[in-house]
């Protein structure tokens, strides 16, 4: 994982402060244990769409990364068929512990979602943490065992009829789906899809064609409902969306 320079205490990078005193797991910590962990950290700033790590290009993932300020998106192949997963952590969240545990990432990509501040510490210190802080090891199963928790509920839910409607309908959707709010240089409340998935990717999550795909999105950019924002697209009228939904 590449990095930007620079590590130490009491420091700010894009206004925000270097400090790891609202990281969840490490919440039952001293501040002077934070304070050494903090100099331990290699610090950097991030800005929206940015990528932070992708390991088909490359890039490599050791240790842990917190994220200090901001958020940031995950994306990882699942199956055969194409279909990405996409899992936010958001400011106080972790990403990268489960490669210390054995567990391989292969295709992982993270791209910052805003503006924002992450701090990465190596899979050795960490380990050695884990090791030494029983409060770190607690938070750290805790939040596990939430999200084994959460994932068995959504098994409940996906085990449950298909949601009927046509392709473009189902790519709309997952368009929702994906979208966070957006707020143009005009004012005007929108959404905003950071990272548009390729189309084929899109056709596997909803069980569609890739041409159906391309199509949807090409009718919402020349009604004027969204435009390319590459890569990613912004629609303006999230009414209209809405209303494609339930009628395309």
């Amino acid at each position: 994982m590449a990095h930007g320079a620079g590590s130490g205490r009491n420091a700010t990078a894009g206004g925000h402060a270097r400090t790891l005193a609202g990281i969840g797991i490490l919440a039952g910590l001293p501040q002077r244990e934070l304070s050494l962990l903090a100099v331990e950290c290699i610090w950097r700033a991030v800005v929206p769409n940015e990528i932070l790590l992708n390991l088909m290009h490359g890039d490599t993932l050791d240790g842990v990364t917190f994220v200090v300020s901001g958020g940031v998106r995950l994306a990882r192949s699942v199956g055969n068929g194409g279909r990405v997963v996409y899992t936010d952590v958001n400011a106080g969240g972790q990403f990268g512990e489960m490669s210390t545990f054995g567990v391989a990432e292969t295709d992982l990509t993270v791209v910052a979602k805003e503006e924002g501040l992450v701090a990465s510490l190596s899979e050795a210190r960490f380990l050695d943490l884990l090791s030494r802080e029983e409060s770190v090891s607690r938070s750290l199963l805790c939040q596990y065992a939430r999200l084994l928790r959460d994932r068995e509920v959504s098994g409940l839910r996906e085990s449950a009829p298909a949601i009927e409607g046509t392709g473009a309908q189902r790519v709309y959707g997952e368009l929702l789906a994906l979208a966070e709010p957006h707020k143009s240089d005009d004012g005007r409340e929108g959404l905003r899809i950071a990272r548009l998935p390729r189309h084929r990717e899109l056709a596997a999550r909803v069980d569609t064609t890739e041409e159906v795909v391309a199509r949807a999105i090409a009718d919402l950019v020349r009604e004027g409902i969204a435009v390319r924002d590459y890569p990613g697209l912004i629609v303006g009228d999230r009414t209209a969306l809405l209303s494609l939904c339930e009628s395309s």
